[in-house]
């Protein structure tokens, strides 16, 4: 984790609580903090050159949001990895996106479409060149497309909560053979019945697509070898 520079005056500490939230919600998503791995507050404090009060309150805050748990008298760890774990993640995935894309077909401008449309068209041409790693990053935007398209702050703020738990297991399962190539046909399929604004047809394909992931995710040697750990 990087070190951060001590700030003196008090008016900063707000920005420092954040900073230190954010690095060490990173270290847990990209796994430089693994699952079940015990946060020890003056460690932490020590490793990033802060106080241990800023290090208590963004625990506080990633307990809240369930990416670290804490156990009485034994202290607070980085949440699991389970199957259990990443079927509710997908259940309120399916939730959301499949109202986003059913609704996508009522809202959406003829901009927005066109939007999409260039989303995939990257996407498409990343494939071509055999780089897969491209390809993978307007994956995301195109699912990040459907939710801000949309313009419901809750459901934003609900989904940016999720994607934070979603990238931990992106980052473990990321690397399945095949994978980035499916979604893109399968974000494509999507993307025609939303250009129809055939909300069922949009919708159906949204739930099939997310549950041939999760599916694929749950197989993983890497799922579930961490799973095994908890």
């Amino acid at each position: 984790m990087e070190r951060l520079s001590k700030i003196e005056k008090l008016s900063d500490f707000q920005l420092l609580k954040h900073k230190v939230y954010e690095v060490i919600k990173k270290g847990i998503i990209e796994l430089s903090l693994l699952p079940n791995e015990q946060l020890v507050e003056q460690r932490l404090a020590d490793n990033l050159g802060v106080s241990k009060s800023p290090i208590r309150e963004a625990l506080q805050s990633l307990e809240r949001e369930g990416l670290v748990y804490t156990l009485p008298f034994k202290g607070c760890f980085v949440a699991r990895i389970t199957e259990g774990g990443l079927r509710e993640i997908f259940q309120l995935r399916e939730a959301l996106e499949s109202f986003c894309v059913k609704n996508g077909c009522e809202v959406f401008s003829p901009k927005a479409i066109a939007q999409g449309k260039a989303i995939l068209s990257k996407a498409e041409d990343c494939l071509r060149r055999d780089d897969v790693k491209r390809c993978y990053a307007f994956n995301l935007r195109f699912h990040d497309f459907l939710i801000t398209n949309n313009q419901n702050d809750r459901i934003s703020r609900t989904y940016g909560t999720l994607i934070d738990h979603l990238d931990r297991y992106r980052n473990i399962g990321r690397h399945i053979t095949g994978r980035v190539a499916k979604s893109h046909r399968e974000h494509t399929a999507i993307m025609e019945a939303l250009e129809k604004r055939d909300g069922l047809l949009a919708e159906s394909r949204m739930v099939t697509h997310l549950r041939s992931v999760l599916e694929e995710f749950l197989e993983s040697k890497e799922i579930q070898s961490w799973s095994a750990t908890k």
